[in-house]
């Protein structure tokens, strides 16, 4: 089917029999970087083909590290093949418009905890479907999914706390809400028992049977849930060992002479066979192109396929959900092929109100950050109490300044850095499947971090400034308060960089290599005068150096009198003799509200930049 055609019949169709996507694959080739030399290769896959047609629940599997896994992400578009060609319908795919009609479920079947089913639904819905559906049809249609998914019961049950295959069930229910034509699953029944798996697969089938493209992958099924599968394709050592029906495997072994025991299940046989026999069975499937065997695929209806399974009625779920033909929102549906079905905007508001209604679910983490900024606040006002107004402890103020710089700065990097990775498998399932863009959930999560980290910052600053005995005056209290808080800003921005980069393992490594060298080229360990030439650019880069100065401006600066001195003498009488000594004469807190800002705004872009390229590289 050419393309003409193919793009004809998603605007005008409102059946998906019409608008089926028959997929398939020729020549295959997927290498990859293998050991430290930037030249060793690997093959992964070594020129297969095949293809899977709409209406069939097709089955990918083979022993571990046969390359089924890469052959989905592949036919998904989450990985670019080395060479080879990918079609639909006949022609050749194009990738940006496949990707708006499909769908890719991985394994670990990441989902937000902290939000219960018909929650993770409806911000879903709100993503997925944007305005081009009305609140009513939204609704009715997540109700179908959650009847279909057999959820009614666990529909006000947090994530967290569902079963494995309820969970499985919830993650395939986020991606039933756009109605996709293709759905790919990695290993779905991997880490459940026999009786879920059964009914996750026949799910799968009925999903199958309306019209969609299903592919899974599984490591070995067993013959229980062979009898739901209409195409199998084995994978060993990265090319095809077989292409066709489930029926057809054993007259297909049988002309190779390859006789398989009575009562053995033929894919136990096929898998024990396959390391002995892979050139003879890929020398007969053609490596995928054979096509001899595809014709015994089965299309019997779902009473009879339920008759002959002894499967009961309360063990089949979809029973409820409209087939494509029949679903009145399917003409809606439609509408959303072409592109993002939310503005930026809309993806803003409704990730930032997750995010916030999770924190919100959760806040024992929370809690604990503001409550060790509350007892460090106590601690250091107890410790330094009272000493803001003597000239005596001119310098225990200073110091009082820097840790609490560091301290700020520390936790806020150190908090982001320990949860923002944990959200990348979510993310980057979201972001493949076309949730929201990369920007929309950068955005959204510094905007329901900050307040978070403001409260912490004001409750600190708030408590030592008054308890050390400051100045009470409030243009320096504004100050002192507003030159912390960009200080932590800032410092979550550097969090979110190392989040970006590394896992939470190498980040706490990689943490320290970022910070050093704000450290260093603050000010209070090394004088600007006293610095290398050739370093001293690096104060101008140190945000912590700019926050320093902003607090010594707020304490020391703004023209403050002669303080009183409770010893014999007290070198530093005037405050301004401090602000010479210290090198900070000719700062403007201007330039160090700029400064900050600028920083800030430099470290979010690259870790905006570094994330976009982690989520669309997976790693």
């Amino acid at each position: 089917m050419g393309s003409e055609n193919s793009e004809s019949q998603e605007t005008t169709s409102t059946s998906l029999v019409y608008d089926s996507l028959n997929i398939s694959f020729e020549d295959i080739n997927y290498t990859v970087r293998h050991g430290i030399l930037a030249g060793g290769r690997k093959t992964i896959l070594n020129n297969v083909s095949g293809s899977f047609n709409a209406g069939e629940l097709s089955v990918i599997m083979g022993q571990s590290g046969a390359g089924k896994s890469s052959l989905m992400d592949i036919l998904a578009g989450y990985t670019k093949p080395t060479s080879g060609l990918l079609y639909v319908n006949g022609a050749v795919r194009n990738e940006k418009t496949f990707k708006r009609r499909s769908c890719y479920i991985l394994q670990d079947d990441k989902i937000q905890n902290a939000l219960t089913t018909l929650e993770s639904l409806a911000i879903a819905a709100e993503l997925k479907l944007g305005n081009h559906v009305s609140p009513a049809q939204k609704k009715r249609r997540i109700g179908e999914i959650i009847q279909s998914l057999g959820l009614s019961l666990a529909k006000r049950t947090r994530a967290g706390d569902l079963s494995g295959g309820q969970r499985k069930r919830l993650a395939i229910g986020l991606e039933l809400v756009s109605d996709p034509d293709v759905i790919f699953l990695d290993e779905p029944t991997s880490g459940l028992d026999s009786s879920i798996s059964k009914q996750l697969v026949f799910m799968l089938h009925l999903l199958a049977r309306q019209g969609r493209t299903v592919v899974v992958t599984m490591h070995q099924p067993s013959a229980t849930l062979l009898q739901m599968v209409d195409r199998l394709y084995a994978v060993v050592a990265g090319r095809c060992a077989y292409t066709g029906s489930v029926p057809a495997l054993l007259p297909y072994l049988e002309q190779m002479d390859l006789i398989c025991p009575t009562y053995h299940n033929s894919v136990d046989f096929l898998i024990e066979i396959c390391s002995e026999n892979a050139d003879e069975l890929v020398r007969y499937s053609q490596n995928g192109k054979c096509d001899q065997w595809l014709h015994h695929i089965s299309h019997e209806t779902d009473d009879k396929f339920l008759e002959k399974n002894n499967l009961r009625s309360d063990d089949v779920y979809l029973t409820s959900l409209p087939a494509p033909k029949e679903c009145q929102t399917n003409k809606i549906l439609l509408k959303l092929k072409s592109t993002y079905s939310t503005s930026g905007w809309k993806q803003f508001t409704t990730l930032t109100r997750r995010s916030l209604l999770s924190i919100w679910r959760d806040p024992s983490f929370n809690l604990m950050i503001i409550g060790i900024h509350c007892l460090m606040g106590f601690f250091i006002g107890f410790l330094f109490y009272d000493i803001g107004g003597d000239a005596k402890y001119v310098r225990d103020s200073y110091n009082m300044l820097y840790f609490s710089l560091m301290f700020l700065m520390f936790t806020a990097f150190s908090s982001v850095s320990i949860h923002f990775p944990d959200q990348i498998p979510v993310v980057r399932r979201e972001h493949f499947n076309r949730w929201y863009t990369a920007g929309a959930y950068y955005v959204a999560t510094l905007a329901s971090t900050l307040p978070t980290q403001t409260i912490c910052t004001l409750s600190y600053a708030c408590i030592v400034y008054w308890l050390t005995g400051m100045p009470a005056e409030f243009v320096r209290f504004g100050t002192f308060c507003w030159t912390l808080i960009l200080v932590s800003y800032v410092s979550l921005c550097v969090g979110l960089l190392n989040g970006s980069m590394f896992n939470v393992k190498n980040g706490v490594i990689f943490g320290p290599f970022f910070i050093m060298p704000f450290t260093i080229f603050s000010g209070f360990f090394l004088r600007y005068s006293d610095a290398p030439f050739i370093f001293r650019w690096m104060f101008h880069i140190s945000f912590l150096k700019h926050g320093l100065v902003g607090l010594v401006f707020a304490v020391f600066g703004m023209d403050r009198p002669k303080m009183p001195c409770s010893d014999i003498y007290c070198h530093y009488t005037v405050p301004k003799k401090f602000v010479d000594d210290v090198q900070m004469t000719n700062e403007k807190y201007i330039f160090v509200i700029v400064a900050l800002f600028g920083i800030g705004l430099v470290v979010t872009v690259c870790s905006f930049i570094i994330l976009k390229i982690r989520l669309k590289n997976k790693w």
